[in-house]
């Protein structure tokens, strides 16, 4: 019997571990993308600030774009956020991250990126987004 609460215990802390949770969200991001279809997510706007606001955020159009991503209309995507793709890339990297750490058994750490890798992708990813900021948020005010 104490062998079965070994298992279960072990079982337990591979699915609480960081590379499990990321592995869920990664992949339930990417997976619902898939599910989704395109010409029904079009009119789709899930954003808060939006439905507050009326003003659209750097991140509005993130889920069109998605799932356009997903069903290869790259230019569509775009259309709905331009910074979609480094963000879909960022999943697509976090779920492969997380299946390769726990085929190895490394469940104590959060998965990661070559540091080279992590810092190109911000170096474009902070421009693009304050500049997203700027053309759909601040320029409003001023």
């Amino acid at each position: 019997m104490d062998e079965g609460a070994e298992v279960d215990a072990s079982t337990i802390e591979i699915l609480k571990s960081p590379a499990a949770m990321m592995a869920v969200i990664s992949g339930g991001a990417l997976g619902i993308s898939a599910i989704l279809q395109p010409s029904r997510v079009t009119g789709l706007s899930l954003c808060p600030i939006f439905h507050f606001t009326g003003v659209l955020c750097p991140f509005c159009g993130m889920t069109r774009s998605f799932v356009s991503i997903t069903h290869a209309r790259f230019s569509e995507a775009l259309d709905y956020n331009l910074g979609s793709p480094l963000i879909y890339g960022a999943f697509v990297w976090m779920l492969y991250a997380s299946i390769r750490d726990l085929r190895l058994k490394q469940y104590g750490a959060i998965p990661s990126a070559p540091k080279w890798l992590y810092l190109a992708w911000l170096w474009v990813t902070i421009p693009i987004f304050a500049w997203l900021f700027w053309s759909r948020w601040l320029s409003n005010l001023f």
